[in-house]
């Protein structure tokens, strides 16, 4: 009988701490980046909140500088969404949550990009009341394409050379990169020509 209970209590912790754990790792709220648009200056934050309404929501922004925030199921839901210069605040002043779900949840715009990648952090969600926060996987990054120029999502490009909006230039008429021929005016193309 001892035996028994034994293997009971131990059965019986082992679950509580796997359940315990379990919802302690899991994350219960989810943001990331995305939709990057360069031309208008814009990212979406997506969302999943699968542990219940949410009272307010809280991140940081780093690559960007942050002009504004509109749209999505934040003002959908009667939310006022602050940009800073990287963080990002939204709550309700009537008191309003948003419901269990996922979607975009606010759109940013931007000014400057200001650094290789544009990442969000320091995620926070609420619980309604404001007593508690949901546990959070903490952001994503997206990297930004670099030209050759160094210009974030520019249209420099190399050419055959090797040069940076080079054209080519650097071919000679038989088609040798950094080549010695030359165009004469009696037989075309010729090396070392003056």
């Amino acid at each position: 009988m001892h035996s028994l209970l034994s293997r009971v209590n131990k059965t019986s912790l082992v679950l509580f701490l796997y359940v315990f754990m379990s919802s302690f790792f899991l994350m219960a709220t989810s943001f990331q980046l995305d939709n990057f648009n360069p031309s208008a200056q814009t990212v979406d934050v997506t969302y999943v909140f699968d542990e219940g309404d949410v009272a307010g929501f809280q991140f940081d922004v780093t690559g960007l500088t942050l002009t504004g925030a509109s749209g999505g199921a934040a003002e959908d839901a009667g939310f006022d969404v602050s940009a800073g210069s990287s963080t990002v605040l939204g709550f309700s002043f009537s008191g309003a949550v948003m419901a269990e779900g996922n979607g975009v949840l606010t759109t940013l715009s931007f000014s400057d990009i200001t650094a290789d990648e544009a990442c969000l952090s320091s995620t926070i969600a609420t619980v309604p009341g404001g007593s508690s926060e949901y546990p959070s996987d903490g952001g994503s990054c997206i990297v930004h394409d670099i030209d050759c120029a160094g210009n974030y999502y520019g249209g420099s490009a190399l050419d055959d050379c090797g040069v940076c909006d080079g054209g080519n230039a650097d071919q000679d008429c038989g088609g040798v990169w950094f080549g010695d021929c030359a165009d004469d005016a009696f037989d075309g193309c010729a090396r070392g020509v003056d």
